[in-house]
């Protein structure tokens, strides 16, 4: 018997599908030709609108910078230039303070000898003004206007502080020129504020420019520490040289080139011979490599006379 097999219609029906797929897909090509028409009349439409718009903005912009130009050349040439700006400058002012940026809070470091509440009336940083009105550079040179100041720094902490960091002036010697004494720090700059009664103990110079140089000579003492049991003040001499009042009262008179030679000179003498000891009115070290030892002029007179006597 024969084996039956099923036909396979599925290939006898697919002829015909195919033929209607081949004219379906052929209506869907045919189709989209004006879709893509229309897509490409869309997109140009769309970039000479954007391109009409940006031309416009450029127009725009530049009619703002002209109009702005003739009037700020107006106002200048009429001499408003400055009324403008601070008109301007009050309204932000104003503003600003409606919306509450004003000083509350004024934050001082460094400072030791100034007090927070004269740095903050120097700058005008009274309570309820606004933080604009605070310029941060003016008041750092106000601030630096105060003689205990060396250096300042401030800065606007929006909404409502102000920061304040501050370098002092170190006290350094105590300097002594027509017959006043002041305080002075180590660049010779005079602290107004400071009473050089309180600082007795500091090292003293005296004389015109001995202010200038006092770093100077109290750098070479500090370098001969054993020498200075044996000295009261430092005189400048002609603002070029130095001499060294002893507690004899005599001077030591230093040369105005390399004054530290001299001075290991005068202790190498002073260890061995003990000649600082003299009753001299002065030690003269001017010569390098050489100590004269100047007798007191009414000693000398006595002495000689004393010898005759005898």
């Amino acid at each position: 018997m024969p084996k039956v097999k099923r036909a396979d219609t599925s290939r006898a029906q697919d002829k015909p599908q195919r033929g209607r797929a081949r004219r379906q897909n052929t209506t869907k090509v045919a189709g989209t030709a004006p879709q893509r028409q229309v897509s490409n009349w869309l997109a140009a439409q769309w970039r000479t609108a954007s391109y009409r718009a940006s031309y416009a903005f450029r127009l725009f912009l530049i009619g703002v910078l002209v109009i702005g130009a003739l009037i700020i050349g107006g106002a200048a040439g009429l001499g408003r230039l400055d009324d403008m700006g601070a008109g301007l400058l009050a309204m932000a002012d104003a503003r600003l303070t409606q919306a509450g940026f004003i000083v509350r809070t004024v934050d001082v470091a460094g400072a030791e000898q100034v007090s927070a509440a004269e740095i903050a009336e120097i700058m005008g940083a009274a309570g309820g003004v606004s933080m604009l009105s605070i310029d941060p550079e003016a008041a750092r040179q106000r601030i630096e206007s105060l003689s205990w100041v060396e250096s300042a720094s401030v800065a606007r902490l929006w909404p409502n502080r102000i920061s304040v960091v501050i370098e002092e002036r170190k006290p350094y010697a105590l300097w002594q020129v027509g017959g006043y004494h002041h305080v002075i720090d180590r660049h010779g700059v005079v602290i107004a504020q400071a009473d050089p009664r309180q600082y007795a103990d500091l090292p003293r110079v005296v004389g015109a420019g001995a202010d200038v140089a006092v770093a100077e000579i109290i750098d070479l003492l500090d370098h001969r520490p054993e020498l200075k049991p044996f000295i009261t003040h430092a005189v400048r001499v002609g603002e070029r040289r130095w001499n060294l009042r002893l507690v004899s009262g005599a001077d030591l008179m230093l040369p105005q080139d390399d004054p530290a030679s001299a001075l290991a000179l005068v202790m190498g003498l002073q260890n061995d011979r003990g000649v600082l000891g003299l009753d001299a009115q002065a030690f003269d070290l001017r010569t390098p490599g050489e100590l004269i030892v100047r007798a007191w002029p009414d000693r000398a007179q006595a002495a000689q006379h004393f010898g005759r006597e005898a």
